[in-house]
């Protein structure tokens, strides 16, 4: 079993040589990171305010990073432009995504090219898990626009060297068998729910048993039970990739030993606080999921409320990383008058 391709792209990213970072030397990096981070995000009119009173060469440890407030998805959508840190003409994407289980106005992210070329090589050590040079994969995600996220999955297979093909987003069948059995893909990339009505059609599992190594499910959360049932019904393996609008469409991915998710330590900084303060929990209890950008350009974020459900995984991954993995999404956040409690997952981790 491979190292996970995470490691050789964040030790590249951090000025470390090798193969295989070294875990306290990635976490000097980013505490150096956050600093800069904390600097630039200080050009928006949000945290230019949240912020003014810090210190000199703040932080100087990552337990004093901690004590910073957290920021929220309703502050997200309700101030969106002071959260801006360049000039609106410097946005090259401006993505608009409806706020789960509120009415209220809708949250929007905006991306530099800076910001969407972090993400193209995102994606392109994301597919390097389970996809070889020269090898097709099938993208459901819609692509007709530039820079939406089935077009930068696209550009991102590219530049591994593979061959993308997009099919039918809608997620009928008779045009996944026959997208199948046309381009023959060893790996496909789907939300969950593109793949509900397939995974019940005979003709559509027949067309997958004769080319699909993995399926990629993104976007959605990704039940045990829909795991299981896309191995055995495509016969493939699955992965789980944790991905986010606010995340710029990239968060972490499973590798072949399917024990957590691999994080994108060089460009986000990864807490797991308890959902009931800005504390972070014990190494390896379940809490709520919250992370800083550590390069963004365009909208940088603070201790961002991400509403999942998760813990730390202890201990070195099996395919040999020692860096830290974070553990299977649990469901969303429940806030209650007694606390706090892991409810059901609503659809979609807000990437459209």
């Amino acid at each position: 079993m491979r190292v996970s391709p995470f490691d050789a792209w964040i030790a590249a990213a951090t000025g470390q040589g090798g193969q295989i970072p070294d875990p306290a030397r990635l976490a000097d990096w980013q505490l150096a990171a956050l600093g800069r981070s904390l600097d630039h995000a200080r050009s928006a009119p949000f945290y230019r305010d949240r912020l003014a009173r810090l210190p000199d060469g703040f932080p100087d440890s990552l337990a004093a990073f901690a004590t910073l407030p957290t920021t929220t998805p309703e502050e997200l959508a309700a101030a969106f432009p002071r959260f801006l840190a360049v000039a609106q003409d410097a946005i090259a994407r401006m993505v608009t995504v409806a706020t789960s289980g509120t009415t209220g106005p809708p949250k929007r992210m905006g991306l530099t090219d800076a910001d969407i070329e972090e993400t193209l090589d995102c994606f392109r050590v994301v597919m390097a898990v389970t996809l070889e040079p020269g090898e097709t994969v099938l993208i459901l995600f819609p692509a007709e626009k530039p820079d939406s996220v089935g077009d930068l999955i696209g550009r991102g297979m590219r530049r591994l060297g593979a061959n993308p093909v997009f099919g039918d987003p809608t997620g009928n069948p008779a045009r996944l068998a026959e997208a199948l059995l046309a381009h023959r893909p060893k790996s496909l990339i789907a939300a969950p729910s593109q793949l509900t009505a397939a995974l019940d059609d005979v003709a559509a599992m027949a067309a997958a048993r004769t080319c699909l190594r993995s399926v990629v499910y993104a976007s959605d959360f990704l039940s045990p039970e829909l795991r299981e049932k896309t191995a055995a019904r495509f016969g493939c393996r699955v992965f789980d990739y944790y991905s986010a609008t606010e995340m710029a469409y990239g968060g972490g991915m499973e590798c072949a030993a399917g024990d957590g998710y691999h994080l994108r330590e060089a460009q986000l900084y990864f807490e797991v606080l308890d959902p009931g303060s800005d504390t972070p929990v014990a190494a390896g209890e379940v809490g709520e999921v919250v992370f800083t950008t550590l390069t963004r350009r365009g909208v940088p974020l603070v201790r961002y409320r991400t509403g999942d459900a998760a813990r730390m995984l202890p201990g070195p991954c099996p395919c040999g990383s020692a860096l830290r993995r974070l553990g299977p999404i649990l469901g969303r956040i429940k806030r209650t008058e007694a606390g706090w409690m892991v409810g059901n997952p609503d659809k979609g981790r807000g990437t459209p």
